[in-house]
């Protein structure tokens, strides 16, 4: 159902299958209003939108929506064939109080009207309430989602977690919504935090619920809707956006940027290229009847916001998405209030470090600093070095490498044996680069370029050098190496017995199958693939985190190069 595609730490790409199409994450779900459209849907599809939220509490409470919904469905009732989310309720209980539906009915009444996506009435519970209350309130929401699970049939079912501002809470609703056959999770109770610009609380509640969520499943952020916090809700985990703000801003007049928010009637000139500004000027917009300005400014809002997502999508492909936060961060201090917070949880985010990135950050991110400071200890302080601006003293032979390659263009420096017992040092520690170059060690240069192309010991061909990362890639032989000269379960992916005939033949191992993971390894680390006697079976990438596969991932563990 949610197959994750790529991964910048916590952030991810993924593809949400649903009966009505397919979502590309991360995604805004506009929230489109049953009683009144600001736009078409097919303008919301021109706008960018391939799904939407919409709300069965008030359908069902409309006599005539009521009836339409149920003998044409959802779908129908709104004029959009793709992906659908309908909303249970919480929000208006949270707006004005007790709402008359019964928590069982209204799931019924989401499945019986063909929604994609339905989700559970949690309680909302208020940030400013005590943790007795909160407590109470969220045994109530695991109650309904207990209850509504069997009610749910082919729909797909979002179960939120809740907790009000305790993180404890939260972890503790993480946990247990994880263990039910649901297949979405929003983080609930949040709106007031965003409202109040209250960043820093909202990170910590969303890593406190991110801690336990099964990662198979994606995270819903409800009510965000704002361009400028889709990237720090990316960077935080979340997979799913929905909101009014497109059409509720449009009606007061005000548009939205990826830097914030303005007034339509202060601006002199308009500072965007989206097909609304770059067709109209401030003035013109200023002087359309009421209405058509206010259709004009929900546009504007919803083509600013999915651009921002393919930004944000495209900042996870290279891998620079913390620094596309701290961009965003100088235009809303809020968004660097939440960076700080994320400082007291760096030890559990750099888990979720990649070994490697596509692109070579920039940024001073905490994840980052803590996993390449970790790596270097393994690496002797002896000999030449260089300060780098984000790692502090670095050895000169690691100068090629990522993640510590420093700015601007890098020199050719010559191969010897002791730059790469350096670089093997980096990604596998001491005992194991002792054990690779334990002999008479060749180096196979390129003849055009001089780069460095294999590693050959006492003629076996145990490593060879990706040029993009000036990082090796493990040969069956060096595999063997390493294997023999490290106990486990270092650089082990230990894998059932199922799985292990298959990597034998070169095929890929899975995160169902994986029984084990050495936890200093990384995604995209070198490993070895072994069962569970420590049998040696194939060599290849770790795709995942190992705190993912913890956490119940699925899908790809580690890409398999060689069998041995």
């Amino acid at each position: 159902m949610f197959e994750i595609r790529q991964r910048d730490g916590l952030a991810r790409i993924g593809r949400l299958t649903t009966p009505h199409g397919a979502l590309e994450t991360p995604t805004l779900l506009p929230v489109v209003n049953p009683r009144k459209l600001t736009l078409a849907p097919a303008e919301i599809r021109d706008c960018g939108a391939t799904g939407l939220i919409t709300n069965s509490y008030i359908i069902s409470r409309h006599d005539e929506l009521r009836e339409r919904a149920l003998a044409d469905g959802v779908h129908a009732l709104v004029g959009w064939d793709g992906p659908l989310m309908t909303d249970s309720g919480t929000f208006q209980s949270h707006v004005y109080g007790d709402i008359e539906v019964e928590p069982q009915a209204i799931v019924e009444f989401q499945r019986d009207i063909g929604s994609d996506i339905g989700t559970v009435l949690d309680v909302f519970t208020e940030p400013e309430f005590d943790a007795d209350r909160a407590e109470a309130e969220l045994a109530e929401t695991q109650a309904r989602i207990t209850a509504a699970v069997p009610l749910k049939g082919e729909m797909l079912l979002a179960a939120t977690v809740q907790g009000g501002s305790h993180p404890a809470l939260r972890e503790r609703a993480a946990a247990q919504v994880s263990t039910v056959d649901a297949d979405m999770h929003p983080i609930g109770g949040v709106v007031p935090l965003m409202e109040q610009y209250r960043y820093a609380e909202l990170a910590t509640l969303v890593l406190a619920a991110k801690r336990a969520l099964v990662t198979a499943r994606p995270v819903h952020l409800f009510g965000c809707g704002h361009p400028s916090l889709f990237a720090l809700a990316a960077l935080l985990g979340c997979d799913l956006f929905d909101s009014a703000s497109y059409a509720k801003f449009a009606v007061d007049g005000r548009m939205m940027f990826s830097w914030g928010t303005r007034r339509l009637a202060e601006m002199e000139e308009l500072p965007c290229g989206c097909a609304t500004c770059s067709t109209t000027s401030a003035d013109e917009l200023k002087a359309l009847p009421a209405e058509e300005r206010e259709r004009q400014l929900a546009r504007h809002n919803l083509l600013v916001s999915f651009a921002e997502l393919r930004r944000v999508r495209e900042a996870i492909r290279d891998g620079l998405l913390w620094e596309l936060v701290v961009a965003r961060a100088a235009g809303r201090p809020e968004v660097g209030d939440a960076l700080a917070a994320l400082e007291s949880h760096g030890d559990w985010l750099e888990q979720w470090e990649p070994a490697f990135r596509p692109r070579q950050p920039i940024a001073n991110r905490e994840p980052l600093l803590r996993f390449a400071r970790g790596r270097l200890t393994r690496t002797a302080t002896g000999g030449a070095s260089f300060e780098h601006p984000l790692f502090g003293t670095v050895p000169e032979p690691l100068a090629d490498t990522a993640p510590l390659r420093p700015p601007g263009n890098v020199r050719q420096r010559s191969w010897t044996p002791e730059r790469v017992h350096a670089i093997a040092t980096f990604q596998f520690g001491g005992s194991a680069a002792d054990a690779l170059l334990g002999g008479e060690v060749e180096l196979v240069t390129s003849r055009n370029t001089g780069r460095l192309r294999n590693v050959l010991v006492d003629g076996e061909h145990r490593l060879s050098l990706s040029a993009r990362y000036g990082l090796f890639t493990l040969r069956t032989a060096g595999a063997c190496v390493i294997h023999a000269a490290c106990a486990a379960p270092q650089q082990r992916v230990v894998v059932h017995a199922d799985s292990a005939e298959f990597n034998r033949q070169g095929r890929n191992t899975f995160c169902k199958f994986v029984l084990e993971c050495d936890p200093d390894l990384r995604c995209q680390d070198e490993c070895l693939i072994v069962t569970e006697s420590d049998e040696l079976v194939a060599v290849g990438k770790l795709k995942v985190a190992p705190v993912e596969i913890a956490l119940g991932q699925q899908g790809l563990a580690v890409k398999v190069r060689e069998a041995v």
